[in-house]
């Protein structure tokens, strides 16, 4: 089969679907992806692993319909054209357009991924309601036209279901998967470093947590200075959420964490770590995360959707989201306590092995694709 994957980011791709990538052309399957535009290195990554890239007008911070139209109308073209046979649809704008317009080009599989569910879903004014009415009703249309639709957290399943995104006739679709899962060879278990080395890696969105990150940072380093802070992310970023990139530099001017630009390979700054810190307010499953784990980190995260799920007693520790007082006791205590940091790595190593492997998840996603063990859509 010709297999397309509709995503936000191309630089995303093989960080993100690498394995399922793999998984499928092993195979037999031909895979292709259709994002936003991206650059040439980029591109020329994505030929080497064997996937030609299209560009389609994503914006993903709008909230505008004809922007919205031209971009369903650009996946059409390439899907009729390329003659693609199955669509796998993540990230929340491509989720509520691909899956029409692949029906609309007359794709014989579509399979939805749920990765999160974005801004909209997180905060409880007048605009974040009108968001969420607006992408529940995309999403109902969306799930409608899919023979499949992964959830990666039972939160979003229910909050979508309270907002009628899923409903009872697409219910016999919906099935929970580990994330996008984690290849454990390609992450390995590390031995720890020695000290107390934190990591955030993360989109400058204030719903991943960063200022909370930076203010616990800077309260931990008043009675620990040894103890060193990273962050690793863009600068910029589209989202509505974004936190400005002046804002940025003076947080990290004034306090103790240090910058990482992005990076394609993140395994050395997880090796190079003793402790992976996430405080997100809402995530789908955080790949991330599950890399830390594989690699033996003890995590900090939040009891939120999609973070909570992730952490044992063995493993890491919870926090409140949007506390930095209580994420900087949770990093104070380990920062004292190498042999808690080192017992939680085993355990966040063996979580990751038993519940997160990728080669489970991509299992499922493939049976989806071609059809096995799923309901068919009604067209």
């Amino acid at each position: 089969m010709k297999i397309a994957l509709i995503g936000r980011d191309a630089h995303r791709v093989l960080a993100f679907r690498g394995s399922l990538i793999r998984a499928a052309q092993s195979a037999g399957h031909e895979v292709i992806a259709i994002t936003g535009h991206t650059d040439e290195a980029t591109r020329a990554s994505l030929a080497q692993a064997g996937v030609r890239w299209f560009g389609a007008p994503l914006h993903g911070g709008s909230v505008n319909p004809i922007k919205d139209l031209a971009y369903a109308r650009a996946l059409r073209r390439v899907l009729h054209a390329e003659g693609v046979q199955a669509v796998f649809a993540y990230n929340p704008k491509c989720l509520a357009h691909g899956p029409i317009a692949a029906r609309k080009a007359g794709v014989q599989r579509v399979v939805g991924m749920v990765t999160g569910l974005g801004h909209g879903f997180i905060g409880h004014g007048l605009r974040e309601g009108l968001v969420r009415s607006a992408k529940a009703a995309l999403y109902r249309r969306a799930f409608a036209a899919c023979d499949a639709v992964l959830f990666q957290n039972t939160d979003d399943l229910q909050e979508l279901e309270r907002c009628g995104a899923v409903t009872p006739a697409a219910r016999p679709r919906v099935q929970l998967v580990a994330g996008s899962g984690v290849d454990l060879t390609a992450f390995p278990q590390v031995p720890v470093p020695e000290g107390a080395h934190f990591l955030m890696i993360a989109r400058p969105l204030r719903e991943k947590g960063l200022a909370e990150y930076f203010d616990a940072a800077r309260q931990v380093a008043q009675d620990m200075p040894a103890a060193t802070f990273t962050w690793m992310g863009p600068m910029r970023d589209s989202n509505p959420s974004a936190i400005e990139a002046d804002t940025l530099r003076q947080w990290l001017h004034d306090g103790p964490v240090r910058h990482v630009d992005e990076q394609a390979d993140v395994r050395p700054w997880l090796a190079a770590c003793s402790v992976f810190v996430l405080p997100s307010h809402r995530e789908g499953t955080s790949k991330v995360v599950l890399e830390a784990m594989a690699t033996g980190r003890a995590i900090i995260t939040t009891d939120a959707p999609g973070c909570r799920h992730l952490v044992t007693q063995d493993s890491g520790m919870v926090v409140p989201v949007g506390d930095a007082k209580a994420l900087a006791n949770a990093m104070r205590s380990l920062a004292h306590d190498a042999a808690q940091r080192a017992r939680m790595g085993e355990g966040a190593r063996a979580m990751a092995t038993a519940r997160f492997d990728a080669a489970e998840v991509n299992a499922v996603c493939l049976r989806a694709l071609v059809g096995e063990g799923f309901v068919a859509a009604h067209r």
